[in-house]
């Protein structure tokens, strides 16, 4: 496909996810609105303002880290760019199939002088990434239970210590390897990818989790109470959720599972009313954000010409 059949049918490919997105989100709206409306009118609106910023920040972190992953594959992404590619493509989680977001970012990444393949590729990375950090948190749940963090708290500390070593750039450069050699993608990775870069695309995925779990917390404690005890299960709780919800590609977003494993970690620390609250609660606030991202991103992206060839920058060396 040719920059100029592309910069023809960008906006109508877009409107065209736009509207199949959409159509799969009020499917979740509708089905949940009456238990929504009852929950919410039981909570702060202030902590739920809260919680709305820190789901907004939760995603612009998770953009930052995707803009890592790019430097660390030798290409200069702008924020205005990188935003547009991430905000545009992620709506695309709605659809079921889970691989609409990549197939979207990829052709929104030509724009940005990155090849198709590449930019596939980097927003595979970050999705390996946010799953390996978010992973690595989710076992923080495992100390809300007395009897290990009591007796068994060395083995727990020991699982955590095995995660950490596993995001550390240079042995996620060897697991990369490993995971793209089995699916026959080796020749889609570079001979080096830039240690800096994907150490700080950790740093932002684990900074995106951390905003997200407060954004939990803040819909616990909207409820009535501020309770610092229950931050780490809500930040390891959320991560649980969201693996668990990322693995079952079949649903739009995870819906039904990530709220399924939400109810599972909370169930000690919340009534069923207020369980079913919190999760509907989270979920519908997530959509919002990621809704308004889109819009955002839409709206602005007239503003970010396409780059002829002439102007595309030259990958930098990723082994430097």
């Amino acid at each position: 496909m040719t920059m100029g059949t592309l910069a023809r049918l960008r906006k109508p490919l877009q409107y065209i996810l736009a509207i199949v997105a959409v159509v799969f989100i009020a499917i979740v709206v509708s089905r949940n609105w009456d238990s929504f409306v009852a929950a919410i009118g039981r909570m702060s609106p202030g902590w739920i303002a809260g919680s709305f910023v820190f789901g907004v920040l939760g995603v612009l972190l998770s953009m930052m880290s995707w803009r890592s992953v790019a430097h660390a594959f030798g290409h200069d992404v702008g924020i205005g760019r990188a935003a547009n590619i991430v905000f545009i493509s992620q709506i695309g989680k709605y659809i079921p199939g889970g691989v609409w977001p990549i197939v979207t970012g990829s052709r929104l990444g030509l724009e940005a002088g990155m090849p198709v393949s590449t930019t596939a590729i980097t927003l595979m990375v970050q999705l390996v990434t946010s799953v390996a950090t978010g992973s690595v948190i989710a076992v923080g749940v495992l100390f809300t239970f007395p009897a290990l963090a009591g007796h068994y708290w060395w083995l727990v500390a020991l699982v955590i210590l095995v995660g950490v070593v596993m995001l550390l750039p240079p042995v996620m450069n060897r697991w990369l390897a490993l995971t793209f050699r089995l699916i026959r993608r080796s020749h889609l990775l570079p001979a080096g990818i830039r240690g800096a870069h994907l150490g700080k695309a950790t740093l932002w995925s684990i900074a995106s989790w951390l905003a997200f779990g407060v954004h939990l917390w803040c819909i616990l404690t909207a409820l009535g109470g501020v309770d610092l005890g229950t931050l780490l299960l809500c930040i390891s709780g959320y991560c649980l959720a969201w693996v668990a919800g990322f693995l079952a590609i079949i649903t739009p977003a995870g819906a039904g599972v990530r709220e399924a494993v939400l109810g599972l970690v909370l169930v000690g620390s919340l009534s069923t009313s207020e369980l079913l609250g919190v999760v509907l609660v989270s979920r519908m606030i997530l959509i919002v954000v990621d809704v308004m991202l889109f819009l955002i991103a839409l709206g602005t992206s007239h503003r970010l010409r396409p780059m002829r060839a002439s102007e595309r920058p030259v990958a930098v060396d990723p082994t430097l």
